[in-house]
């Protein structure tokens, strides 16, 4: 959320190298405000690293958290070398995922748990 006087202001501060750009276009690239906030979510909020991958994740069952510290986080619950995670898309990005056990979710619009 910049204006064009302030995007050249980020690029002074030392710790930003430049933006991100859809290939082929010299504009930032552009997240939406619900995926990075679900993202700033998982970030302030979790107790486990949290992973960011890149390479294509098939669709997961949309889910909402309902216990521990990510509770009210609503991603995808997928199934990544064994383990049960939450997902999260994020447009250019990819996206980042957290263990989560199954017991800790239930599906969007359901009132039972996953299982």
């Amino acid at each position: 959320h910049v204006d064009p006087a302030e995007r050249a202001e980020v690029l002074t501060l030392s710790s930003v190298s430049r933006y991100m750009v859809l290939r082929g276009q010299s504009t930032p690239a552009v997240i939406p405000d619900e995926q990075m906030e679900r993202f700033r979510f998982m970030l302030d909020y979790s107790e486990e690293a949290i992973e960011v991958c890149s390479s294509p994740l098939a669709p997961g069952e949309q889910v909402r958290v309902i216990k521990g510290p990510l509770a009210g986080l609503e991603g995808e619950l997928v199934t990544i070398d064994g383990k049960s995670k939450v997902a999260v898309r994020l447009d250019m990005l990819g996206c980042a995922h957290v263990d989560m056990p199954v017991g800790f979710v239930e599906r969007v619009g359901k009132m039972e748990a996953v299982r």
